[in-house]
């Protein structure tokens, strides 16, 4: 009983009550999102002008109702109200007259003062009571109709096909029948086929410049979505250009800083695989000599075969000690989160550790009021550590500036030391590589300069001051 009820109610629950949806609602919305999504255009650029076009036509159709229903309607009503004065002028003039002298002269005047066309007929009677719609736009057949009607106590017809450009209105008198045409043109408002002219075609217009601006700008999109999907397949699209608008051209410049740095660290690991191959190809090849000739020592030489086996030790010591800066190296900035850091109680942290592990002098000085940063504070205490104390390893008096730079902050660490040739100062941030020829593993600069442009900052190697080397490295906010 309680599944049935789980398969036949989704529940959903939150701080004040529990609600059952059933699932015939759920399978609804789905299907509804489903019909949405297989009607709307899939790409953005058409998305887009349906956004356009919508509003468009909405914000336009309102227009021509108003229009329609207000400035039409009251132009009709004017019109249709003046000819039916006119018409009802006439009529009074034949019913007030017997003589066939003063028809005609009734004629002449409404042909010379309102222009309408006037055919008598006597003895004939009134056929019919049709109306039909008029091809005029606008509701002036409804208008004329009601104004006749109200005007007008004899029975009439409005035809407006029979006679082109004429208006037929036939009335029924004493004995007789009256035809008036009257021009089609007294009951047109004549701006009303310009006003839709520029109704639709300012609209038509403004649809044809507003496609053409969001296609230049979604050319932008275009192109960084396909080198975004280029690169995604392993293809190096190579640098994208910055176009378009300012949210674009970030985009853009993301893209080309993130590209670089993704070919960068895969440069770095392949480095990495292999180097790991030669570096411990030494120490193992000695591991397996030594171990091949313990079984022909035997244990008659105690004394070697305790000098053996502190090699080997050592050797292993030298492997893991390889081992744990490539892994520390691979690690980079590992797992840990950016916070919000007191970049000098940081650093007064690092040159304490600094000061304790040596005794030559070190020199700090940091500017007040320093902003904190968002950072990575393990990883940066790592980078000054490491440069800190090769400073201290290699050179003789350190000095330590912190002070705020644009929009970020800069360290300058000066030594007195041997410093670094100019030719090599790049090539020390490459894996593997040192700056003297001391022991160790060359890692520390490229683990420091990974984790700077980490921070989206900047690491540089220039000549001191002091004649040794200069490590100036920039942190934006």
């Amino acid at each position: 009983m309680k599944n049935s009820l789980i398969t036949e109610n989704i529940i959903v629950k939150n701080s004040y009550t529990n609600l059952k949806i059933p699932n015939y609602f759920i399978n609804r919305k789905f299907i509804v999102d489903r019909t949405v999504r297989r009607i709307l255009p899939r790409s953005l650029f058409s998305r887009s002008l349906l956004m356009i076009l919508i509003p468009l036509i909405v914000t336009q159709t309102i227009s021509l109702e108003l229009f329609y229903g207000n400035y039409l309607s009251t132009v009709s009503r004017r019109l249709t109200d003046t000819v039916g004065s006119e018409v009802e002028f006439i009529v009074n003039q034949f019913n007030q007259t017997n003589s066939r002298v003063k028809y005609n002269q009734i004629i002449e005047d409404a042909q010379k003062y309102f222009q309408y066309s006037i055919t008598w007929r006597k003895g004939q009677i009134f056929l019919g009571n049709s109306r039909k719609k008029s091809n005029i736009i606008g509701p002036v057949d409804e208008l004329l109709n009601q104004t006749l009607s109200d005007r007008l106590d004899e029975r009439f017809v409005v035809d407006w096909f029979s006679v082109k450009d004429q208006v037929k209105i036939s009335i029924e008198l004493k004995k007789s029948v009256v035809d008036i045409l009257i021009p089609k043109k007294k009951l047109t408002a004549g701006s009303v086929w310009l006003f839709i002219f520029w109704i639709v075609g300012s609209a038509l217009v403004l649809f044809i410049m507003t496609s053409v601006f969001a296609w230049i700008q979604f050319r932008a999109i275009r192109r960084l979505s396909r080198s975004v999907e280029k690169f995604g397949k392993g293809i190096d699209p190579g640098n994208l250009h910055p176009d378009g608008s300012r949210e674009l051209r970030n985009a853009a410049i993301a893209f080309n800083v993130m590209r670089e740095r993704i070919l960068r660290y895969v440069k770095q690991r392949t480095v990495i695989l292999a180097s790991v191959s030669h570096d411990l190809r030494t120490p193992l090849t000695r591991l397996r000599l030594s171990l091949a000739m313990l079984p022909q020592k035997g244990m008659f030489n105690a004394e070697e075969q305790v000098q053996d086996i502190l090699e080997m030790i050592t050797d292993i010591e030298e492997m893991e000690q390889m081992i744990s800066a490539y892994l520390s190296f691979a690690r980079g900035e590992g797992t840990e989160e950016p916070v919000s850091t007191d970049v000098s109680q940081l650093i007064k942290d690092c040159v304490a550790a600094a000061s304790r592990a040596d005794t030559r002098f070190l020199s700090v000085e940091i500017d007040h009021d320093l902003p904190d940063l968002i950072i990575r504070p393990h990883s940066i205490r790592r980078v000054f550590s490491n440069i800190l104390d090769n400073a201290k390893r290699y050179g003789g008096d350190v000095k330590l500036r912190v002070h705020m730079k644009g929009k970020g902050i800069q360290f300058i660490i000066d030594d007195d030391g041997p410093g670094i040739e100019i030719e090599r100062r790049e090539s020390v941030f490459t894996p593997f590589e040192t700056g003297n020829r001391q022991k160790g593993t060359g890692l520390g600069l490229s683990i420091a300069k990974n984790i700077i442009q980490g921070h989206g900052g900047d690491i540089k190697l220039e000549t001191s001051p002091l004649g040794g080397l200069r490590v100036m490295i920039f942190i934006p906010r």
